[in-house]
C-alpha cells in the first residue's frame, strides 16, 4: 500500500526550549512509571485482602507534589492568535486503507482509527478491522450484525428495540493485545474481549446457528464477563422510540473501560453517581458521587448542553464529568486524580442553568471537544448559548476553538468567526491539503493527530481555490496531488499529523 510522507522542516522551537521539553518529557515518564508501580502494588494488596461487600471511599484529593495544571479560559478570552498547521506539527503521512474484502460491508461510513504499536485498527458501525502500518488489510476482528439501525448521510438513527451482535466503537490496546466491547443484546451478552493481534487466530464468516445462540462472533478471548454469570435478554419494548446523531457523536459516547486485569470503570446515567469501579467478579470497589446535581428542578423539560468528556491515552482513562471543570485520571480501586482544571470564573455554567431551557445562557461558557496531544490540548467551547442544530440555524451560539500549550501553559483562542460553524480551523500550510482539527477519540499514543478521510475529500481539495492559493511548498502540494489522483472516491484514507 502507498504511504506518502510530507514534512515541514521549519524549526518551531528554540534550542533552549527543545532542551526544556526533553527534560519535561523525561520527568513525566519517570513520574508515570513511579505512579504505575505504586498503583499496581496498592491494587494487588487491597484486592488480595478484599472482603466481599467492602467498598473503598472515593478519593479526589490533589497530589501537592504534582498539582493539576490550570487552563485559564476566563482570563484568555482576548488572547486571540492565528495558527498555521506548522505551529503545532511538522509532518503529514497519508495511509491508504485497503478495503475490507467483503462486498456486503457498506463503505458509506468513515472509520475511527486507533494506533497500536504494530497495527492500525479501523472501527465503525459495521465492525472492527486490523491493518498493518502501511494500510494493508490483515483480518476482521468482528463484523457486526444488527437490526433497527438506519444509516443516513451525516446521521445514524437507532430504534429502542434494535438488536446488535458484535463489537462496539470503543477500543484500546496494551502492546499487541487489542481490547473491545462485545455485545449480543438478543440474549444479553456483554463482554470485554481481548485479542492478541500477533496471533493467527481466524474464524470463518459468522453465520447464526440456532443451536448455539451464545456463540461469540468476534476474535479473542473474554477478558471480563460484564454479565458476571447473570445473562438476561432485554425486556420487550411495546412502543419503541427513535434516537439519532452524527457518526462522530457515536465515537464520543462514554463506555465501559478495562482499567487493568482486575477492574473496570463503568459510567452511569444516575442522578447521584457518575461512575463505578468494579472488579472482574462484578463486585463494586468504589462509586464516585456526581457533584453537579439538580436541586428542586421542576421544569418537565431538559436540554442537552454539556455531556462531559471521556478519552483513553496510553492505556489510561481520563474523564471530565458534565458541568465539571476538572479532568481526572481514573485510577483503581477508588481514585479520581485531578490532572487539569478549567478556570471559568463567572462564565461557568451550572447544571441547573445548563439543562433548563428557560435559562438564558448569555455570558456563560460551556466546554466542548477536547483532544490532548504530546505538546498541546485542542479544545472548543461555546459562549452565550449551547451547540445544537437550532442555535446554529438561528446563529445564537458562538463556537470558539483554542489551543493550550503544555510547554508555556498559555491558552490561545484561534482567530476566526465564532458564527462560522464549518470553519477551516487550522490552515494546512504543510501540503495545502485538508485543514486540521483533531478529535478526542483519535489521538495516537505518541501524540499523533489522526484524521479520517475519504478519497473524494482529497480530490476535491486539490481542485479547490484554497489549495491553489496555499503557500505550502510546491513540492509538497505536488505530492498531495499525486495521492489524490491515485485514490478512488470511496477509498478510506488515514491522515497522520505529527
Amino acid at each position: 500500500m502507498l504511504i506518502i510522507v510530507i514534512s515541514c522542516h521549519h524549526n518551531r522551537l528554540k534550542t533552549n526550549e527543545k532542551e526544556l521539553a526533553k527534560v519535561i518529557i523525561i520527568q513525566e515518564k519517570e513520574k508515570e512509571e513511579t505512579e504505575k508501580i505504586a498503583n499496581e502494588k496498592l491494587l494487588a494488596d487491597t484486592l488480595n485482602r478484599l472482603i466481599i461487600g467492602f467498598r473503598f471511599k472515593e478519593d479526589r484529593s490533589v497530589d501537592h507534589a504534582h498539582p493539576p495544571v490550570t487552563i485559564d479560559i476566563a482570563g484568555s478570552l482576548n488572547n486571540i492568535k492565528e495558527f498555521k498547521l506548522s505551529d503545532v506539527a511538522s509532518e503529514i503521512r497519508y495511509v491508504r486503507i485497503e478495503r475490507v474484502p467483503d462486498p456486503s460491508l457498506p463503505v458509506d461510513l468513515k472509520f475511527k482509527y486507533y494506533m497500536m504499536d504494530n497495527y492500525i485498527v479501523a472501527v465503525n458501525l459495521y465492525g472492527i478491522h486490523l491493518y498493518s502500518k502501511d494500510g494493508s488489510y490483515i483480518r476482521s476482528v468482528v463484523k457486526n450484525k444488527f437490526t433497527g439501525v438506519e444509516v443516513h448521510p451525516g446521521e445514524i438513527r437507532i430504534w429502542d428495540n434494535y438488536t446488535m451482535k458484535g463489537g462496539g466503537v470503543s477500543v484500546w490496546a496494551n502492546g499487541n493485545n487489542l481490547f473491545y466491547n462485545y455485545t449480543n443484546n438478543i440474549i444479553g451478552q456483554k463482554y470485554i474481549m481481548e485479542y492478541d493481534c500477533s496471533s493467527t487466530q481466524l474464524i470463518p464468516d459468522y453465520k447464526f446457528d440456532p443451536e448455539k445462540p451464545d456463540q461469540i462472533s468476534g476474535l479473542g478471548k473474554i477478558a471480563i464477563n460484564l454479565n458476571h454469570g447473570k445473562t438476561e435478554p432485554p425486556k420487550p419494548i411495546k412502543h419503541p422510540g427513535l434516537s439519532g446523531g452524527s457518526p462522530e457523536a457515536f465515537f464520543q459516547m462514554k463506555s465501559v473501560f478495562m482499567l487493568d486485569q482486575n477492574s473496570y470503570a463503568l459510567p452511569t446515567r444516575r442522578d447521584d453517581i457518575m461512575m463505578v469501579i468494579l472488579n472482574d467478579q462484578g463486585d463494586t470497589l468504589s462509586t464516585f458521587t456526581k457533584i453537579e446535581k439538580l436541586k428542586n428542578y421542576t421544569n418537565p423539560l431538559q436540554r442537552g448542553t454539556d455531556y462531559g468528556t471521556q478519552y483513553e491515552q496510553k492505556g489510561k482513562l481520563y474523564s471530565r464529568p458534565e458541568f465539571n471543570d476538572t479532568v481526572f485520571e481514573v485510577i483503581p480501586p477508588n481514585r479520581l486524580f485531578p490532572v487539569y482544571v478549567l478556570k471559568l470564573g463567572g462564565y461557568k455554567t451550572s447544571i441547573q442553568e445548563g439543562v433548563d431551557p428557560d435559562f438564558i445562557l448569555t455570558g456563560k461558557i460551556i466546554p466542548g471537544d477536547w483532544a490532548e496531544t504530546k505538546d498541546f490540548i485542542f479544545m472548543t467551547y461555546t459562549k452565550d448559548s449551547y451547540d445544537c442544530p437550532n442555535t446554529r440555524r438561528n446563529k445564537t451560539v458562538k463556537i470558539y476553538h483554542a489551543i493550550f500549550s503544555k510547554l508555556s501553559h498559555q491558552l490561545s483562542v484561534i482567530k476566526g468567526d465564532p458564527y462560522n460553524y464549518s470553519p477551516e480551523i487550522i490552515e494546512n500550510n504543510i501540503d495545502g491539503g485538508i485543514p486540521v482539527w483533531p478529535s478526542t477519540y483519535m489521538i495516537g499514543n505518541n501524540g499523533e493527530m489522526l484524521i479520517s478521510l475519504k478519497g473524494k475529500e482529497l480530490k476535491d481539495r486539490v481542485k479547490s481555490e484554497q489549495f491553489k492559493v496555499s503557500k505550502a511548498p510546491e513540492s509538497k502540494k505536488k505530492e498531495l496531488e499525486k495521492v489524490a489522483r491515485a485514490v478512488s472516491n470511496n477509498e478510506d484514507i488515514l491522515m497522520i499529523v505529527k
